[in-house]
């Protein structure tokens, strides 16, 4: 295993960014006993707990004290102290404008199997949190003390109760206040109304109903399928909109089937609700009506692998992926009359995504400039946003 100062060593090389300690291990895997509170000098001495159970401090005190000593152990003490001494010779104090600026980034150990240090994470964490700011929209800025209410959904799950087959849209409130039962707007969504008429905020596998909320929260509300990424909802007769949130740019692409016609529905029911969350896109032959394989489009092999796991264990339907020979996709932003004007295209499989909008998929970069030097009006773009729906 890697020791603490060769896991700094590792972050700041890969991410090129630099670390600031905010709490040190007192050993590790059995001999793992807790932290120290670097901006503090005081010893956090854990009891072992469950994964279900948060884990029990036992004692603070000061870290040069005999009572620390009698806790840790003579050995371990002893290499604590150098390793203290050495860390906070090595790195100044922690920043916090400098870590709100990404300059910096602030390091905790600690185990999630056991809950140790998660507490201490969690207050840090808080202490560094910064208020609610203003929030970009597509014309101007939105400022947090807005009276009318506003937030952004930025996340869809689903089955987060398997027995229910529930899903759940987070979303980020940006200015107002949250109510229960509330009724909102969607920007998305033209004049329709939603009721808000269940809230939940969510930690870890804990779940909290909530009555209001304010600028900053995250809430999770039922979504029956109404929500897309990237969609604001507000309140008032002005309408508010955030910039929304593209899906990323594909890179891989496979067709995948049901393995065993029994499982047919699940599967189909399984494979929505994962695309609804942007687990994976799904694309359709241009000439397919939706009785055709859907193909699967990812950024990495992960994802496939995600979506085959999910499908047979939250949803009993075991899957099959066939490999397509494509590395590269582009939406035709005017259409598909863009497409049939530039038709016929060689060497381009014309697909369609969820919302039977153009799709070109090639096999390579060659491709995709062969077509842009040949059609140079034609507008393409790596990625897309949910559409407007009246």
């Amino acid at each position: 295993a890697l020791s603490p100062f060769q896991i700094i060593d590792e972050i700041e090389r890969e991410f090129n960014l630099p670390c600031c300690p905010m709490v040190w291990p007192i050993g590790d895997g059995d001999r793992f006993k807790g932290v120290v509170d670097l901006a503090t000098d005081e010893v956090l001495i854990f009891q072992k707990g469950d994964r279900a159970k948060k884990a029990t401090s036992i004692a603070t005190v000061p870290l040069e004290s005999p009572e620390a000593e009698e806790l840790i152990g003579d050995e371990l003490y002893m290499s604590v102290l150098e390793d203290v001494e050495i860390i906070k010779e090595m790195t100044p104090p922690c920043d916090a404008e400098q870590v709100l600026k990404g300059e910096v980034s602030p390091l905790f150990f600690g185990s999630a199997m056991n809950n140790f240090g998660v507490e201490v994470f969690l207050r840090k964490f808080l202490d560094l949190a910064q208020a609610p700011k203003a929030t970009e929209l597509k014309e101007g800025s939105l400022d947090a003390n807005h009276p009318e209410f506003s937030a952004l959904v930025f996340k869809l799950q689903a089955n987060l109760n398997p027995k229910h087959r529930d899903c759940m849209a987070f979303a980020r409130i940006c200015s107002g206040k949250f109510e229960k039962g509330m009724k909102v707007k969607s920007s998305r969504l033209k004049n329709r109304v939603l009721t808000l008429s269940q809230a939940q905020m969510l930690f870890a596998s804990d779940r909290d109903t909530v009555d209001t909320a304010y600028p900053g929260d995250v809430i999770g509300l039922n979504n029956p399928g109404l929500f897309a990424i990237g969609d604001t909802i507000f309140t008032g007769n002005t309408p508010i909109q955030f910039p929304g949130i593209p899906s990323f740019s594909p890179e891989m692409f496979m067709y995948i089937r049901s393995a065993a016609p029994s499982q047919y529905k699940s599967f189909n029911k399984g494979l929505k609700q994962l695309l609804d969350e942007g687990t994976v896109q799904m694309l359709r032959a241009r000439s397919d009506q939706g009785e055709g394989s859907p193909i699967l489009a990812a950024v990495g092999q992960l994802q496939f692998d995600v979506v085959q796991s999910r499908l047979e264990n939250e949803y009993n339907a075991e899957s099959t992926l066939e490999p397509l020979p494509y590395t590269v996709a582009r939406w035709v932003t005017d259409g598909w009359e863009a497409v049939e004007a530039c038709e016929p295209l060689y060497n381009v499989f014309i697909a369609k995504d969820r919302w039977e909008r153009p799709v070109l998929l090639f096999n390579n970069d060659w491709g995709l400039k062969n077509l842009e030097d040949k059609h140079p009006d034609l507008k393409l773009t790596p990625w897309a946003y949910a559409p407007d729906m009246e």
